[in-house]
């Protein structure tokens, strides 16, 4: 994986032989359920990189988007335990999600 500043995608080596899901795609798809759990307003309003807790967005919170957001993209359970480390901003869930996921409704 490539790093890229806040405006860029990045993107991600094929995961079992399958395309890296789209970057562009699932920022839209992070956003979505963030704003079902936390508001549109803040949803849209938060940085790519700008981290959940500097925002006051509670790891409960986090941990109810990530554990859809994974089973929507068929991506194994990360453990709570390392939810900060893989789930801090909205970058951090894309970049997770492109690595080991697909978008809903595509084959793998």
């Amino acid at each position: 994986m490539r790093h890229t500043d806040d405006n860029q995608a990045t993107s991600a080596a094929p995961v079992d032989g399958a395309p890296a899901a789209p970057d562009g795609a699932l920022e839209t798809l992070v956003r979505a359920r963030l704003a079902e759990r936390v508001g549109a307003e803040l949803a849209r309003g938060i940085g790519r990189e700008e981290k959940f807790h500097d925002l006051g967005v509670d790891s409960l919170d986090i941990v109810t988007v990530l554990a859809g957001l994974e089973r929507e993209c068929a991506v194994e359970r990360i453990t709570d335990g390392e939810l900060w480390d893989i789930a801090d901003s909205v970058g951090a869930l894309v970049r997770h999600l492109s690595a080991h996921g697909r978008l809903p409704g595509e084959a793998r």
